[in-house]
């Protein structure tokens, strides 16, 4: 998705249009999987549609808050700090949730920070993008607050029990409502109109997103602990990013992402036994 985001100004793709039709294209996916649609007057009755109402604020917000951290100040360091967030789901699940923090864990969380720090480090010069980071120095730490938030929200809402049974019912609504700020917002912005390029990367954006938060409740709700998942979560993608730049794209690995590599597959073994 974060090489979507850079190729969008490259295609007079729209930011904002291509992330509300990723949201529909969530919302349509989820209901294909249901067999309906999840959006009735029920679910003003149920007890996760305030955390689905902040949830998908927060989404529609951040999202576009990365795809112009990627256009702006490049994918490298937007990348970092994406990933650094889980840092904050590790926490609350250690500070709230009483999650054991043993010497195996705490050496596998670490070795992920780093990890995701060296696998990030090209092989090329980023003065470009540090020169844009002077800038825009506040975009990072957003990514970072916006990812993080968004990661503990959803650790909170299944651990406490809240869509327990009704995961796919919440994500599915979660990513309309999403939709639904969007299209608010291009109304107000007077940019309510899109593209067939838009619709295109909004459909290429979507399939995986849906997947992606999805997958992540199903795993807290079969008992994944938080301090466990999202560490796991973040350097598995990191790591199969750079193989799959390395098999398909012939992206060189440096010495940096190679012991990066070795570091984050050793951070999900550690942190998985």
């Amino acid at each position: 998705m974060v090489t979507l985001f850079r190729l969008f100004p490259k295609f007079k793709v729209k930011n904002l249009q291509a992330i509300v039709a990723n949201y529909f294209t969530c919302f349509i996916t989820g209901s294909l999987i249901i067999g309906e649609n999840p959006v009735h007057p029920g679910i003003l009755h149920t007890s996760w549609l305030p955390y689905a109402l902040f949830l998908s604020f927060l989404f529609i917000t951040f999202f576009n808050v990365g795809a112009f951290a990627i256009q702006k100040i490049g994918m490298i360091i937007t990348s970092i700090f994406q990933k650094l967030s889980l840092i904050f789901p590790v926490l609350m699940g250690i500070l709230l949730f009483g999650e054991i923090l043993n010497v195996t864990k705490s050496v596998a969380i670490i070795s992920a920070l780093i990890a995701i720090v060296l696998v990030n480090i090209p092989n090329k010069s980023i003065e470009g993008e540090i020169s844009h980071l002077r800038q825009y120095w506040y975009l990072p730490f957003l990514v970072l607050l916006g990812n993080g938030s968004i990661e503990t929200t959803l650790f909170f809402v299944e651990e406490k029990g809240i869509v327990s049974g009704a995961s796919l019912n919440f994500v599915t609504t979660l990513f309309f409502l999403a939709g639904l700020w969007g299209v608010i917002y291009m109304i107000i912005a007077r940019k309510a109109f899109f593209t067939n390029r838009d619709i295109i990367a909004g459909i290429c954006l979507g399939i995986p997103n849906f997947f992606t938060i999805y997958l992540l409740i199903k795993a807290l709700e079969i008992g994944w602990d938080g301090s466990v998942l999202f560490p796991v979560n973040n350097v598995s993608v990191l790591s199969l990013t750079a193989v799959v730049g390395f098999i398909f794209f012939k992206e060189r690995l440096n010495k940096y992402n190679v012991v990066g590599l070795i570091l984050a597959i050793a951070a999900v073994l550690l942190i998985s036994s």
